[in-house]
């Protein structure tokens, strides 16, 4: 997933009433996703960080997996927890966005995770993913810029396949501010993950309803490339 240090770096990319705005548009098309699977959830639990939950925790009762002081430094009134295994009670959603289950090493650190997601709800498994098969963003050099003129921070970001193991490659962040101070995040070890992968890997751990939501396309924070929302029930 995308790691703690990241949200705390980009939080500097846009004021507030930009952040609002961002995440307002990503909690309508969520909704529209919950209205769609005919379901009004009270809990949501989010194995990683992702901004979304601000506008979430206004209409539900949200627990994130993610370090403490990003609580503080997003002003969140949701539960912040240090690991999975401190959840105690199923949420009726999992809110896995931002490609969470291609941030592996191995096909079996895939499908632990995806194990571990299944445990936490009782309801659906909601995550994203690119088209890796017709797509192959991975194997591409794709850096992709973003410049917001008022904090003047430049965001790289660089896939570099392994040339042993074609389904793996390193992802690295830099953050460049004031046109000298860089920040290097990463590498992060990432491996694809294809639809049908997934759905095997969902119907092993008794997942059903495995979808690809056709019309409903999510786009992370600052970033340019379009996800395909893709939703399990596990209860």
């Amino acid at each position: 997933m995308i790691n703690d240090e990241y949200w705390k770096n980009v939080y500097q990319l846009a004021d507030t009433a930009k952040w609002a705005e961002y995440i307002s548009g990503k909690v309508i098309l969520l909704e529209r996703l919950f209205a769609s699977l005919n379901i009004n959830p009270r809990t949501i639990v989010l194995p990683s960080f992702n901004p979304v939950v601000i506008g979430l925790e206004l209409n539900y009762n949200c627990v994130v997996i993610a370090d403490k002081s990003l609580k503080a430094a997003w002003d969140s009134k949701s539960i912040f927890l240090d690991s999975i295994s401190d959840i105690t009670q199923p949420a009726d959603v999992c809110l896995a966005l931002d490609e969470y289950l291609t941030y592996a090493d191995t096909e079996q650190d895939q499908r632990d995770r995806l194990e571990e997601l299944s445990k936490i709800t009782d309801g659906y498994l909601i995550t994203t993913l690119q088209d890796y098969k017709n797509n192959a963003p991975h194997k591409r050099s794709q850096v992709d810029a973003t410049l917001n003129g008022g904090s003047e921070i430049i965001v790289l970001e660089q896939n570099i396949s392994d040339k042993i193991n074609r389904q793996n490659w390193q992802n690295y962040i830099y953050m460049i501010a004031n046109h000298a101070d860089l920040s290097v995040m990463g590498p992060n070890q990432r491996r694809t993950m294809y639809f049908k992968q997934l759905a095997k890997y969902s119907s092993d751990l008794g997942g059903q309803d495995y979808q690809i939501q056709k019309n409903l396309l999510y786009r992370g924070f600052f970033r340019k490339h379009y996800e395909h929302m893709i939703t399990v029930r596990f209860g």
